[in-house]
């Protein structure tokens, strides 16, 4: 491809960027910091059911369903999870399924 204006060529001296995906900090994590900043992540996943991620929910679905025999809060936490499910992602709401 051929310019045809007399513009100057791009500097080489620019530094070229890394691939991939830019580091946090200068050193890499070790297996423990990486499990702690994991750990740390997880625990914001306490919050209600409408500010958690869709990853949480099955999450705790997938507890419920497990546990439904033998736990009565189980249970009822499956009501509770199921519901949010298809407020969520149902395209009628959940007050057109009932």
């Amino acid at each position: 491809m051929h310019q045809d204006d007399d513009s100057p060529p791009p500097s080489s001296n620019a530094p070229k960027r890394a691939r991939g995906r830019p580091k946090l900090y200068d050193t890499a994590l070790t297996p423990a910091e990486r499990a702690r900043r994991y750990r740390m992540s997880r625990q914001r996943d306490n919050e209600s059911l409408a500010d958690c991620r869709d990853a949480v929910l099955m999450e705790r679905l997938r507890w419920a369903l497990k546990n439904k025999g033998t736990d009565e809060e189980a249970q009822a936490a499956l009501d509770l999870y199921l519901d949010e499910l298809v407020r969520r992602h149902h395209s009628r709401g959940a007050g057109r399924l009932k």
